[in-house]
């Protein structure tokens, strides 16, 4: 969907600027290999207290020059205000945000049996070992929504989104069912052992009936064979294998991409994959590509296995081996079956560093988990090895103190000219793109702002949603063509729904072509950016990312808000500005612009609007509400004020209002906007509060 996005002359009333954002302090370098480390006493509790001289590292067994070191320790998180931004911005880096923890739900691999398992176990997570500032990203493996907070402001919101979370595979439990281990050997000709324990089974199951001695000695030396039943068994193996490895590929998938999503957050991260497993396919390319991916990001996966260790009928467990007329070694062969379903993800687990968390009793090796990611040791190092062949290299990390046990990453693949610069496929999203949209932080390439506008019904019971966002056309490549600076950008939206599995999606190219008093302007106030939704009544998270073509440079932005019920009682979501476009004809008044900005310079007049829908109508004509503002200053002082105003429905019927403040001159700090409407018949109050800010 292309647009162009075209700067209309309207009348400026303020405009604000950006300050600049923290400076990292562990060096960034192209050659630096990060690891992070966590060490143990013999209690298994984190080891503080230690410096750059307690450690040794070995790559490839070579001794390694330690050039960066910092110790972390985060006993306890700082949380941030109760109160969700009105604006959302992308000048915080991810490695000063406090502790994150991301879960994905591996919803291609979880059956409704073990969903119930992961649900009660993800949500003990959250209120059990986590604490204050700690955040969560929580992600389905198939895709769809996903869902960021922190608590403990947004624990109610977590905990929604976790019991929405559903399993999507389904496990035959007849007497026909094969496992996805048996399956791969089978249809990949590489196990005839697999081929006789299925068919001996569907023979004593009564599933085949004309029974011979096959020709095949390891089949005709350990159980019976049908000829006619070969074939199909095969063909069954063959359609559950095709499945379980399109499972696998989606799991592997997602995975990948939640590594090459953290790949630029420094720093300990922690990765919680809740499956109920899958097998080691080594046909698959994905395995290496995900642990590659996995090791460059410093990403350790630890597999949290939801199976019911009991094995309920519908599990790996369930099917023709728990029949009653099998043979008794058959509850052998489930037990090694059971632990060949889940082969994959240990590997995946074991290889990049993480751990497999099993039994009746999951939240105490969680929490262990989620301890270890208070202290641990971050230090940075330049390798020896210059080349760049794309081989694996080993790292080793000792502590010169007695007792203790080093937990850190393995070792990482070195860069190839094949995999830095891959041929690239037009059909397929940009990954830098593709990473940033995964991605809980904000990309800070080009400083971005965002907001949201919840309006008036639409049919179907949604109500109109207008997102608007800001971005700071410094980084952009404008380049001046006969006094009009161009750029072409690519514009991405991702609305992210808490109660349903959707996602709306929008993707325009936004071509810009900026007269220079326009140029001067958006240099002021940022490029706007617009996309209207209509959406259910609800709780959302919108994420805005903005790509310039000439450089590559990605801004993203991540906002929550709510959308309500469209008959209720309420006022829709104020705009505040100061900037008014003229009116299309005469009579019209001027319409009030919406903004993301929410900093007005000190005697700016600025615009205040919006509508209250839902008031009760009386017997005799249209409802009976009025409004009244008051401007505070952070210190309660009173700025401006109007008393309560009637109000009278406009020519189409509705109850608008406009307000109109001029900001005191020489003043500057953080404002409030108070709001209050009342309906007179139905004795209701509405109080709305819009904070701003005043700039010299």
């Amino acid at each position: 969907m292309r647009a162009r996005l075209l700067i209309a002359v309207v009348l400026v009333l303020g405009a604000v600027t950006r300050g600049s954002g923290q400076q990292p302090t562990f060096p960034s370098r192209v050659d630096l290999v990060t690891v992070d480390i966590v060490v143990f006493d013999r209690q298994g509790n984190p080891v503080e207290g230690l410096g750059r001289e307690d450690f040794t590292v070995r790559e490839d067994g070579r001794p390694q020059a330690i050039a960066a070191f910092e110790a972390i320790s985060l006993q306890q998180s700082t949380a941030t205000s109760e109160r969700r931004p009105r604006v959302s911005t992308n000048d915080e880096r991810p490695d000063a945000a406090g502790r994150w923890f991301f879960v994905v739900f591996d919803d291609v691999n979880i059956t409704q049996f073990g969903t119930a398992r992961a649900r009660e176990t993800i949500a003990q997570f959250i209120e059990r070992a986590l604490g204050p500032g700690d955040r969560v990203m929580i992600a389905p493996a198939s895709g769809g929504s996903n869902w960021i907070g922190e608590l403990p402001r947004d624990r109610e919101d977590l905990l929604a989104y976790v019991q929405r979370l559903q399993g999507e595979r389904r496990i035959s439990t007849g007497a026909d069912r094969i496992w996805d281990y048996e399956a791969m050997g089978i249809a990949l000709g590489r196990d005839r052992q697999a081929e006789a324990q299925v068919a001996r089974r569907y023979v004593e199951n009564g599933l085949i009936q004309e029974a011979e001695l096959s020709k095949d000695p390891e089949i005709r030396d350990n159980f019976r064979d049908v000829a006619p039943g070969l074939q199909a068994i095969r063909i069954k193996a063959r359609q559950t294998y095709t499945e379980a490895r399109s499972r696998l590929q989606v799991s592997l998938g997602t995975l990948e991409r939640m590594a090459a999503a953290l790949a630029d957050a420094r720093g300990r991260k922690t990765l919680l994959f809740f499956s109920e497993g899958f097998i080691m396919d080594t046909t698959l390319a994905n395995f290496r590509t995900l642990l590659q991916a996995a090791r460059n990001a410093n990403v350790a996966v630890h597999f949290v296995d939801v199976r019911n260790p009991g094995g309920d009928l519908g599990q790996p467990s369930g099917g023709a081996d728990a029949g009653r007329i099998v043979q008794d070694d058959d509850a052998t062969i489930s037990m090694a079956f059971a632990a060949r379903e889940s082969e994959g993800t240990r590997s995946v687990a074991a290889e990049t560093g993480g751990t497999t968390i099993t039994g009746t009793n999951l939240l105490p090796q969680l929490t262990r988990i989620a301890n270890e990611g208070r202290s641990y040791y971050l230090l940075g190092y330049s390798p020896q090895n210059t080349a760049r062949n794309g081989r694996f290299r080993k790292i080793e990390v000792t502590v010169n103190r007695p007792g203790v046990t080093v937990r850190a990453r393995g070792g990482y693949f070195a860069p190839s000219p094949e995999n830095e610069t891959p041929r690239p496929d037009p059909d397929a999203l940009n990954p830098d793109v593709r990473a940033a949209l995964d991605s809980p932080f904000g990309a800070p390439g080009i400083p971005m702002r965002l907001t949201s506008y919840v309006l008036g019904p639409q049919v179907g019971g949604k109500v109109q949603t207008l997102l608007v966002a800001e971005a700071d056309p410094a980084p952009l490549r404008l380049q001046a063509r006969g006094g009009v600076y161009a750029a072409t950008l690519d514009s991405y939206v991702l609305v992210h729904d808490r109660e349903r599995h959707s996602l709306e999606r929008n993707e325009r190219i936004v071509e810009l072509n900026l007269p220079a008093d326009a140029y001067a302007q958006v240099a002021r106030t940022g490029i706007p950016l617009q996309r209207e939704f209509a959406l259910d009544p609800g709780r959302y998270q919108a994420t805005v990312l903005v790509r310039d073509r000439a450089t590559g440079i990605i801004g993203s932005v991540r906002h929550e808000f709510e959308v309500p019920q469209p008959r209720e009682f309420r006022i829709t979501t104020p705009i505040v500005t100061d900037v008014v476009q003229a009116a299309a004809a005469a009579g019209q008044a001027p319409r009030p612009v919406p903004i993301a900005r929410r900093a007005f310079k000190a005697g700016t007049r600025i615009a205040a609007s919006f509508e209250v829908l839902g008031a009760t109508e009386t017997a005799a004509g249209g409802p009976q509400v009025s409004a009244a503002y008051t401007l505070r200053r952070a210190d309660g002082t009173q700025v401006a004020a109007s008393g309560p105003q009637p109000l009278k429905p406009n020519t189409l019927g509705q109850l608008a209002v406009a307000i109109g403040i001029l900001l005191p001159a020489g003043a500057s700090g953080e404002l409030e906007l108070h709001l209050s409407v009342r309906d007179e018949q139905a004795v209701r109050v509405i109080e709305h509060v819009e904070p701003l800010s005043i700039t010299p």
